[in-house]
């Protein structure tokens, strides 16, 4: 780790020991709507991937509407998501590093009628590629490559 990432997790560590309420947090995300928000720095990249996941899921309502012929006027996708920093500040090894909960919601405006739009939803909840990701395990190696001083490189 390097000494900014050392700094910035012993900050939150003392903030956690501090205030232990202050751990639990709650994370949201927006698509189709223009929602500035505050972010802190150590938790930019999770929000980064909720983002992600807002507009993945508005491009999918959209792309699966179309391939319905289902009308949609407007869509706004909001995302919550529960996060408890113990995890992401090793303050605790029983709290995972990542998201507690996820709650999604799409806001549509359409003229279909209420099954054709929970057909839409049904579809949308099966075939999105990055809700995919949160729901489904996804084998995953690590590796690290570190370039030693001769120019030789190794891989572990």
């Amino acid at each position: 780790m390097t000494t900014e990432t050392d700094t910035t997790i012993s900050r939150l560590q003392d903030e956690i020991r501090r205030s232990p309420h202050c751990a639990q947090v709650t994370l949201k995300a927006r698509a189709g709507v223009e929602a500035p928000q505050a972010r802190r720095p150590e938790l930019d990249h999770v929000q980064r991937i909720l983002e992600a996941l807002a507009g993945s899921l508005a491009a999918s309502y959209r792309r699966f509407a179309a391939a319905l012929d289902i009308q949609l006027s407007e869509v706004e996708i909001r995302i919550e998501a529960g996060l408890d920093l113990n995890g992401l500040a090793a303050a605790s090894d029983s709290v995972r590093p990542g998201l507690s909960s996820l709650r999604a919601e799409a806001r549509i405006s359409s003229s279909a009628d209420i099954y054709a739009l929970e057909r839409l939803r049904i579809t949308v909840e099966r075939r999105d590629p990055v809700l995919d990701l949160f729901r489904n395990a996804t084998p995953t190696r690590l590796e690290i490559s570190i370039n030693l001083r001769d120019n030789n490189s190794l891989a572990a």
